[in-house]
This record gives structure tokens, sequence and C-alpha cells, in this order.
């Protein structure tokens, strides 16, 4: 069994999807709205140290789930997609790689940091043979906060727990922080990064030779119309 393994945000997708889907709950409640802005400091403090950050992601989602219960999350999750209009956010390059890994007979699987809760509907509505690692949620008082956070050296981890096994032919990321996961593949493709953050991550691959650098522009549809040439 040959496997081709994604990051999402960034790479097959032109945005940071859980971030874009936390904000879209807030926005939708005055109330949860108006609490995000009252803690801004406190969150401006965790965002100062990287390991930090998650705990901040962690309290705006808590701020946008609270007392919605499962049925009700599943059922938002699925309307904020058919208003996404997800077609419209993969780049043109992740789409025709995931094509061509499906011909070639590969499976697939997108690891990301993005929570199970959004990452499975969102990558099955690209395609539902997609197999899907992402991170857990937990409950905690009545709202959603961060359980494992699939990120890093927990991506390969994760990856293993999710059952995929067998010959990894190539691996997309998008950041260092996807070189463990890139260090697994035949070949590790880095999508839009400049030529001194990939050297960056050739540092902590074993076989740095296997780096492939793509240049994959945002679809056409995600770009502001003030931006867009004349046809």
């Amino acid at each position: 069994m040959t496997w081709a393994l994604f990051d999402l945000d960034d790479t097959v997708l032109d945005h940071d999807s859980f971030e874009r889907f936390t904000i879209h709950l807030l926005r939708r409640n005055p109330v949860r709205m108006a609490g995000a802005v009252v803690l801004l400091p406190v969150i401006g403090v965790l965002l100062v140290r990287r390991t930090w950050r998650i705990h901040a992601g962690s309290l705006l989602l808590w701020l946008g789930t609270v007392g919605i219960g499962d049925v009700a999350l599943a059922e938002f999750v699925q309307r904020y997609l058919d208003g996404l209009g997800i077609a419209g956010r993969i780049r043109p390059g992740g789409a025709d790689a995931l094509e061509k890994h499906f011909l070639a007979g590969d499976h697939v699987a997108v690891v990301t940091a993005c929570a199970e809760h959004l990452a499975v509907p969102l990558c099955h509505a690209i395609d539902p043979r997609i197999h899907v690692v992402g991170s857990t949620l937990r409950r905690r008082a009545g709202g959603l906060v961060a359980d494992r956070h699939c990120h890093g050296a927990r991506k390969v981890d994760m990856l293993v727990e999710s059952g995929v096994d067998g010959e990894i032919v190539a691996c997309y990321g998008d950041s260092a922080s996807d070189a463990p996961m890139l260090d697994l593949a035949q070949t590790a493709v880095l999508v839009n990064l400049s030529e001194k953050d990939a050297r960056q991550i050739r540092e902590h691959l074993t076989r740095p030779d296997r780096v492939m650098l793509v240049d994959w522009p945002p679809p056409r549809e995600s770009v502001p119309a003030k931006s867009r040439g004349k046809d």
C-alpha cells in the first residue's frame, strides 16, 4: 500500500481553516464576540510564546462553542462549509497533486493541525477518499478546548495511530514544523517556501536530497477583485 501525505492549511487550502472557522463562530453572536474582545489582553499574552498559542486558540474556541451540543455543532459546521465555497479555496496545484496520486493508485491522507470536527467534513467535501488525521478536542465547562494538537512530531505519532501503514511516496508541507512528517516520504515537497526556509528544513531531514520546491498560487476565486488583472 502506498500513501501520499498532505498538510491542509496554506498547502491544499489557501487559508488557515480552523482560525477562519473560530472567527466565524464568534462573529455570529454579539455576546461571544464581546467576550473575545474583553479577553484580548489575555489572548495577547498567550500569543507571545509559540508554546502558549494553542491555549489562546482554546480560549477563543471555548467562547465560540460553550453551550453548543455536538449535534448542533455538526450542523453548524456543515452550514459553514456549504457557505465557504470549498472548491474556490483549493490551490490548483494542490488539486492537481491530489488527483495525480489518486490516479496512481496511492492512498491519500491529510494530516493537519485543524481539529477533526472541521477537518473531516471539509476534506471529505474535497474528496471522500481522503483519510483525515487532525487535532482532537474535548469538552470543558460546556465548551470545546484543545486536546491533542496534531502538529510537528505529533503528526507522525497520530498518523501511525490512525492506521496509516505502508510506503509513503510523497509528503507535501508548507512549514518547518512539517519536517518530521516530510522525513517519512520518498519525496518531500515544500509548498510556497523560500530557499532560505527550504534550507532550514533540509537540515532536519535525514535525506535532504529528496526535497522538491513547488509554487502553488492561490485559487483565482480567492484573489481580491482589485488585485486581479484584466482578462
